[in-house]
């Protein structure tokens, strides 16, 4: 979930016709560390691509570099050359937000210490299931029935407990991550869309063999931002593909660009899709800039459609990818929560 790719991918992100006016900065810079062992190495990301030009950061309650104050204190180092007003923070609470309210206000009063702010301008419940559930083990353990029907029992309690998370100025806007349609469908017996109990974002696995259409399509008409993580993570699958990096290459080349990565975070910018990638290198960094301001801003729907396009090679090929291991097999099991077999 939002997790950091391998040193070679790259990430983009910029504002379309299609992209919420509310979501300022949809250049996302993801906070997860490699290993545990590296989250101090965090500190050192935030800053560079802060410097770099990023704006927006995804952490999550979780994640060893929010635990252990990284970005708390890589926003310590920034604060005299971009002020907090400037930044958008997304933070991901972990699990379900279920129980007594005061319980979970005092973990977002605890995340707020550890990122030396005083608001979040967007937290988000980072999966359906209960919190401290076992993201490491078996994912078809989360793909059940039984799951599911806890999660539709205990949303509409998860929810009233963000919404007055919101209402009381901790946070600004208030969303979800790893909801499929499923999952919106039962929310939204709580969180009416344009109303101050809305849905502001959704999280979601997105890449060139899964661009989920439908369910961004359907998030972007209630007006939910889509944000997508891992969007390159399996970018070098491709190259077990006969062909394909090929093709995909050419294509970028034709888009003024230098990479297959680039050519798919353009693909997510024109679909009005805010990506989420981690790199320490300032180089890739650059180049998440350059595809981020190489598209025609102007484009709409017709530039979503042609750069969707130049992907479908993937998409039809997706099984075989996934086969492959192309796939976050965990966003599979949410995406499985409650359905038949």
């Amino acid at each position: 979930m939002a997790a950091v790719d391998d040193a070679t991918t790259t990430t983009a992100t910029t504002t379309t016709t299609t992209t919420p006016a509310a979501f300022p900065h949809p250049l996302i810079y993801g906070t997860m560390e490699s290993t545990e062992a590296d989250a101090h190495l965090v500190t050192a990301g935030v800053c560079a691509a802060v410097r770099a030009g990023y704006r927006a950061l995804d952490l999550a309650e979780h994640y060893e570099s929010s635990k252990g104050g990284h970005i708390g204190a890589a926003l310590d180092q920034l604060v005299a050359e971009v002020p907090r007003s400037e930044l958008w923070l997304t933070h991901k609470i972990d699990g379900m937000p279920t129980g007594e309210y005061a319980a979970v206000k005092a973990r977002v009063d605890a995340m707020l210490a550890l990122a030396h702010t005083d608001y979040l301008d967007l937290l988000l419940i980072h999966y359906p299931m209960p919190r401290g559930t076992d993201l490491s083990g078996d994912p078809a353990a989360i793909s059940t029935a039984a799951n599911f029907e806890a999660f539709a029992e205990t949303i509409g309690d998860a929810w009233a407990n963000m919404v007055k998370l919101k209402e009381e100025g901790l946070v600004r806007h208030i969303g979800v991550s790893n909801f499929y349609r499923q999952h919106l469908d039962e929310l939204a017996k709580h969180a009416a869309a344009e109303s101050p109990t809305a849905c502001f974002a959704n999280e979601i696995f997105v890449d060139a063999a899964h661009p989920e259409t439908s369910l961004v399509e359907y998030c972007q008409g209630q007006g939910m931002q889509v944000m997508a993580y891992r969007p390159t993570a399996f970018c070098m699958n491709l190259g077990l593909l006969d062909g394909v990096t090929d093709a995909l290459q050419a294509t970028a080349e034709d888009r003024g660009l230098g990479s297959v990565q680039q050519l798919v975070l353009r693909t997510l910018c024109l679909r009005g899709v805010a990506p989420i990638t981690g790199t320490r290198d300032p180089g890739h960094m650059a180049s998440n800039i350059e595809a981020a301001t190489s598209i025609d801003r102007g484009a709409g729907v017709e530039g979503g459609a042609e750069a969707t396009a130049d992907l479908a090679l993937v998409e039809e090929q997706a099984e075989m990818v996934g086969m492959m291991g192309g796939c976050d097999e965990y966003a599979a099991a949410f995406a499985s929560m409650g359905r038949p077999e």
